[in-house]
């Protein structure tokens, strides 16, 4: 719903999107991304805990005419195989070059210098960690929420899919930190730009002590 240039969302959307905890961990997947990405699209912020983002229907539009096409999703069948398809095929053990490894740590720096985030940790983590499986496992915790919202994926659907990332991300990373530095590696590794501000919004959900985030840890 649009007044003037804010968009707000509907009563319903923020209703719906209230969770018990074991349904609303699973969000952690895909919260940068989603409130960056989210944010971009509507101006709004605090939609990482969402898993029905609220599109009007000139965005929906959109979403399905030239964004989801990227994908090869056209359909409720296609969303549901390829998602399937992606989870399945991640890999969860190759590695970032040296040199790409050397753009990590500048991103990262960089990243955190802005947000006036202390550096010391995710640079630490950065040396350790090597791999990029978690850039496809966010990318897909955002890609579920938007199929979702535009009825390619029923709830149920979207449910097991998140509860498959999450578990995906519990065996292989041992913490938050572990998981964003894995991404980064893979974004840099590829070349990418779109998911770049995702970094960014993990920094600010760090930041924030109410953010999903820092509710829910991947281990215990």
């Amino acid at each position: 719903m649009h007044w003037g240039n804010k968009i707000v969302t509907l009563k319903e959307f923020s209703q719906f999107n209230t969770f018990s905890a074991d349904r609303e961990k699973l969000l952690c997947i895909g919260a940068a991304t989603t409130e960056c990405k989210y944010k971009t699209e509507l101006k709004l912020s605090g939609s990482n805990k969402m898993l029905k983002l609220y599109y009007p229907h000139n965005v929906a539009a959109r979403v399905l005419e030239y964004w989801l096409p990227t994908f090869g999703i056209n359909d409720s069948c296609s969303a549901f195989e390829i998602i399937s398809e992606r989870i399945r095929l991640n890999d969860y053990y190759g590695v970032v070059s040296a040199g790409n490894a050397s753009s990590v740590v500048r991103e990262i720096t960089k990243t955190c210098h802005k947000n006036t985030y202390d550096e010391a940790s995710l640079l630490a983590t950065a040396e350790k960690i090597k791999t990029y499986g978690a850039f496809d496992l966010e990318k897909l915790g955002y890609l579920i929420r938007v199929c979702f919202s535009v009825d390619l994926l029923s709830e149920k659907q979207a449910w097991n899919f998140l509860e498959e990332l999450w578990e995906a991300a519990v065996l292989h990373f041992d913490n938050w930190d572990d998981y964003i530095v894995s991404f980064v590696n893979g974004q840099v590794g590829l070349g990418t730009i779109w998911y770049s501000d995702t970094l960014v919004s993990y920094v600010q959900l760090k930041k924030d002590p109410a953010s999903l985030l820092n509710t829910y840890q991947l281990k215990n």
